[in-house]
């Protein structure tokens, strides 16, 4: 299965690229986003597993990572990765509007 970002997700990743970076120092960073990596090999290798959100948006699924939530769906043979959201955000305020 191949894996896709939306831009939406990849400036997510960013942000807590920088934020991880700034707050906790190079080696946490590290660790973060090691940790957010392996769970995007986790979903593409067993993405049944993860429950749905269909109230986010069509085909929506939902997985934790630490203190961030990971919006995705499956499309043909690719998971795209949506949004990459801290758990505290209102999920609905932060999903693109022109997904179906």
């Amino acid at each position: 299965m191949n894996l896709e970002f939306t831009p939406a997700a990849l400036s997510d990743i960013r942000s807590i690229r920088d934020y991880t970076l700034e707050k906790w120092g190079l080696d946490q960073e590290k660790i973060y986003l090691n940790s957010l990596w392996q769970k995007f090999e986790e979903i593409r290798l067993n993405p049944g597993r993860w429950r749905f959100r269909e109230d986010l948006f069509p085909r929506c699924q939902i997985a934790s990572e630490g203190r961030h939530v990971i919006l995705f769906r499956i499309n043909e043979d690719t998971l795209q990765i949506v949004r990459v959201l801290h758990s505290t955000m209102e999920l609905l305020r932060h999903v693109p509007k022109n997904l179906s």
